[in-house]
């Protein structure tokens, strides 16, 4: 019993980025280099997937060309892991100049009701603004730690190129 190849090649697949469905989730706007480097991801990705329909039948300089894809896959996906990576540490940096911002705030009365918060109370309640910009940060880390993961796996598939253009150098010897 053989592997159905169409089932094969949607698993394989590589799928493209959609920049609108990450602006709803995010709370800044995507600065517009970070979308030049989606789109290029995308379009390298289709163009690995191209490639890859015919892995199996691919020549050498065919796998050569392959591996500079992936290259260049792996080398946005750094550029959009890095751009995640610091919104991450801004918004986890934040997260503590707000929290001790309030603090003072409410310590010293500058609030609504000017009233002087005591040390517990205004103590948790600043700690409610630092969990603010800690949910923010969550999802940026979220986003870097999946790209890393994804630019991660093109240098291991780079890899993998080259294994596979010395196996057929060793097969015609």
């Amino acid at each position: 019993m053989g592997i159905d190849k169409t089932a094969a090649d949607q698993i394989l697949a590589e799928e493209i980025i959609q920049v609108d469905e990450l602006r709803r989730k995010l709370k800044d706007e995507i600065p517009p280099g970070i979308e030049k480097s989606i789109r290029r991801f995308n379009l390298v990705v289709e163009e690995i997937n191209e490639y890859e329909k015919n892995l199996d039948s691919l020549t050498p300089y065919m796998l050569s060309k392959l591996e500079f894809l992936y290259n260049k896959a792996e080398r946005e996906a750094w550029k959009i892991a890095g751009y995640y990576k610091s919104q991450y540490q801004f918004y986890n940096g934040r997260s503590l100049t707000d929290r001790g911002r309030e603090y003072i705030n409410l310590r010293s009365g500058r609030t609504s009701d000017q009233r002087k918060w005591n040390i517990n109370d205004s103590n948790y309640a600043s700690r409610m603004k630092e969990g603010e910009n800690l949910e923010i940060a969550g999802i940026y880390e979220g986003y870097f730690v999946a790209w890393k993961g994804i630019a991660q796996s093109y240098q291991g598939m780079q890899n993998t190129v080259k294994d596979m253009i010395k196996a057929i150098s060793m097969e015609m010897n």
